[in-house]
């Protein structure tokens, strides 16, 4: 037997906290949050009417509507569940519905939790959680793109976090609330200008283009950031620099260089079925390619990072045609 009655105030705070802030994905393993999650259907049933499967199947998932679409539950789970625990009872062919009064509830909760209106409760709820996460976001924003633009200009060690609060327009306790130190800061600022970087090459590129065509306009995608001194571009390269042109790259990297990588494995891929390039494997094809960047751009990396100069449309075109050289179907 339980410890105690449910009580109004437990009843709306649990939830609060599994439906507006979004802590349930499934279905509940504490016996507590199963009653109280099934007292919350029953309350949006009405007593003393007889529901057809079609009916009962209908209100529950308006309720899971009312509480904003839950992840892990259905409605046919749901009206097993109210059925085992005695909430609804049916007739022996399953075609009649019916509430159970008081059902559990008498043994379960205090009296009045039933006037308690779920859906308003939940509903304003989660309009004030999705308010509160939408101002953290931005806030979480405002530091990394501070963060970014000064990692990109000075380097690791020449910003502080006192130089990123006062960029950000924040207090230097609020950057520890989103990050646990300046290197996990530097950390997600390195990731999110690759994922920055990555998402404006992806929309500019053309799958019904050549293989070549689309390599072009990849690049001089990247010599435009690198002329309008992108933030998130800039730090991309400076990491890549200081790092003496490896191309084995920081684990914060791994996940957006694996997802660059599938890219232009599927590039490739095309490429051979359009017969643009002689047969290869594409997962040999990207580590082709990227070994012979990484050791043809080296000199003008270095030198871009000194002079800002970059190459322009036809020497891009030329890069490529050298890149793509050994690719070429042999005759």
């Amino acid at each position: 037997m339980q410890n105690k009655f449910i009580t109004r105030e437990e009843f709306s705070e649990r939830l609060i906290q599994l439906f507006a802030q979004g802590r349930i994905s499934a279905y509940p393993r504490k016996r507590r949050d199963r009653h109280i999650l099934l007292k919350s259907i029953v309350m949006t049933l009405t007593n003393g009417k007889d529901y057809t499967e079609a009916d009962i199947n209908q209100a529950i998932k308006g309720w899971l509507a009312g509480m904003h679409e839950p992840r892990g539950l259905d409605y046919v789970g749901l009206r097993r569940y109210l059925v085992d625990e005695g909430y609804v009872d049916r007739s022996m062919n399953g075609s009649r519905y019916w509430v159970l009064t008081p059902g559990p509830s008498a043994k379960w909760f205090e009296p009045d939790v039933g006037e308690v209106d779920v859906f308003s409760l939940v509903g304003e709820a989660k309009e004030t959680h999705d308010k509160s996460r939408r101002k953290r976001g931005e806030v979480r924003k405002k530091i990394l793109d501070a963060a970014t633009e000064l990692f990109s200009q000075k380097g690791y060690d020449g910003v502080s976090i006192r130089d990123i609060a006062s960029k950000a327009g924040i207090t230097i306790p609020n950057i520890y609330y989103y990050f646990k130190d300046k290197k996990g800061l530097y950390q997600a600022t390195l990731q999110g200008s690759a994922d920055n970087v990555l998402e404006i090459l992806v929309k500019i590129d053309d799958p019904n283009a050549s293989f070549r065509d689309r390599f072009v306009a990849l690049a001089k995608a990247k010599m435009r950031l690198a002329k309008q001194k992108n933030p998130a571009f800039e730090l991309f390269l400076k990491e890549w620099v200081d790092r003496g042109g490896s191309p084995e790259f920081p684990p914060q990297l791994e996940t957006v260089m694996s997802k660059s990588f599938k890219y232009m494995e599927e590039m490739i891929a095309q490429a051979v079925q359009r017969e643009e390039i002689r047969p290869i494997n594409p997962k040999l094809g990207v580590w082709y390619l990227v070994d012979l960047i990484f050791m043809r751009s080296g000199k003008f990396l270095s030198k871009y990072m000194k002079t800002r100069e970059v190459l322009t449309d036809d020497e891009v075109e030329e890069f490529v045609d050298l890149i793509l050289k050994g690719l070429e179907k042999k005759d």
